[in-house]
């Protein structure tokens, strides 16, 4: 990311201000040269996006002014040729940096990606003193970067006007416009979304093809996020699938104040061990779980009528060993002849964060790529590292 002098992050030029129809042409022509394996002539990029040489010339002008793109190195453009060399342009990944964090009740994880989605550092942070405003500059400090847009994703529920309405783990939180916050403290853009929908719209994007998404989150708690049309479905006041702000709603009969019990006790990994070993007793449990959730699940499937029901969230680690019980319990009651798709959420970790990335690119899409309306290099989160000795999650992580 460039700075001035005293060190604050520089201010980018405004772009040459222009129709909605200019603007789709920026937008085409950074998706081309985000797509592209090297830089790009005129000519190359005229061929991808179906402009005009002239539209394209003019459009790469303003894109250069704005620092979101340079003219690649002239060892680039010698072809062998006899004549003037070719220019070529390429994508600036040191235009912007972008920051997705995962706001827990104990700890604040942070992604920083260059202005083309590739990783460039991640921390975790211990909350202190359920301090989570600090945590977050603690988390953003130890990538030793300054983002220019910041994405957030937290457990609990976002009012209508964006302030954290309700939240077991954010109590210091609660009340606030995080996103006002977070772009006050630290000087850039930011957007907050749910976490159990961030990790909805990233498995939308990197799952199974489907425009339409239930998914469930089974953890130490069940959640429910809706993807319609593509887009998270929010409703009037942002509480569409939000089932457990039903007052006496109890996914199961055995769980107590939304939080999931087992004969195992809190932990589930072990009920499901036994269960995939074979053993009958754990089988019929995992059943019976499954039989309870399934009729609330039913309706919301056959009020929204999604192509796919995604399971993330810890249990979903064990594979068919829950997957297998909850289609068939699913399946049953739904009498139509279309049902939809039960499967594993495709990415193990890390959900919600790639999702709170993917709308950072989107949010701050003028800053990133200098047009606003550039979807978000999704494709690129697929190979995320890892947070440093991570093991594999427990299947009772939320």
């Amino acid at each position: 990311m460039r700075t001035a002098d005293d060190g604050a992050p520089a201010a980018r030029p405004d772009p040459r201000p222009g129709t909605a129809v200019r603007q789709g042409n920026a937008r085409d022509c950074v998706l081309a040269l985000r797509e592209a394996t090297s830089a790009l002539t005129i000519g190359e990029i005229a061929a991808r996006t179906t402009l005009s040489r002239p539209t394209v010339e003019n459009v790469l002008h303003d894109l250069l002014a704005v620092g979101t793109i340079f003219r690649a190195p002239l060892a680039e453009d010698r072809s062998g040729r006899p004549g003037r060399p070719a220019r070529r342009f390429a994508l600036d990944p040191s235009a912007a940096t972008v920051a997705a964090l995962d706001l827990g009740e104990r700890t604040v994880s942070c992604l920083v990606t260059d202005a083309l989605g590739d990783v460039l550092t991640r921390s975790t942070v211990g909350v202190e003193a359920g301090d989570h405003l600090t945590a977050i500059e603690q988390a953003l400090g130890r990538t030793g970067h300054r983002p220019d847009v910041i994405g957030l994703a937290v457990p609990g529920i976002l009012a209508a006007d964006g302030r954290l309405a309700r939240s077991l783990a954010l109590e210091d939180l609660v009340g606030r416009d995080l996103a006002a916050d977070v772009a006050r403290r630290l000087d850039c853009p930011a957007v907050v979304e749910n976490d159990i929908k961030l990790a909805a719209l990233a498995e939308r994007h990197l799952g199974p093809p489907a425009d339409s998404i239930a998914y469930l989150q089974i953890g130490h708690r069940l959640s429910v996020a809706l993807i319609v049309d593509g887009v998270i479905l929010q409703g009037s006041h942002r509480l569409a699938g939000e089932l457990g702000s039903q007052r006496g709603m109890r996914w199961t009969s055995t769980s107590y104040r939304g939080r999931l019990t087992w004969s195992t006790g809190d932990e589930a990994k072990p009920l499901l061990e036994r269960a995939a070993a074979g053993e009958d007793a754990a089988r019929d449990e995992i059943e019976e779980f499954c039989a309870e959730i399934a009729p609330r699940l039913a309706t919301v499937l056959l009020t929204v009528d999604p192509e796919l029901v995604v399971v993330g969230g810890g249990l979903s680690r064990e594979g068919e060993t829950l997957l297998a019980p909850l289609r068939s319990s699913l399946h049953h009651l739904l009498m139509t002849p279309e049902k939809p798709q039960v499967v594993a959420a495709r990415l193990r970790r890390d959900g919600s964060l790639v999702g709170a990335l993917g709308r950072a690119f989107e949010h701050g899409s003028g800053h990133v790529a200098g047009v606003p309306g550039v979807p978000a290099p999704w494709q690129r989160f697929l190979t995320l590292p890892a947070p440093p000795d991570a093991a594999e999650p427990s299947a009772a992580a939320p």
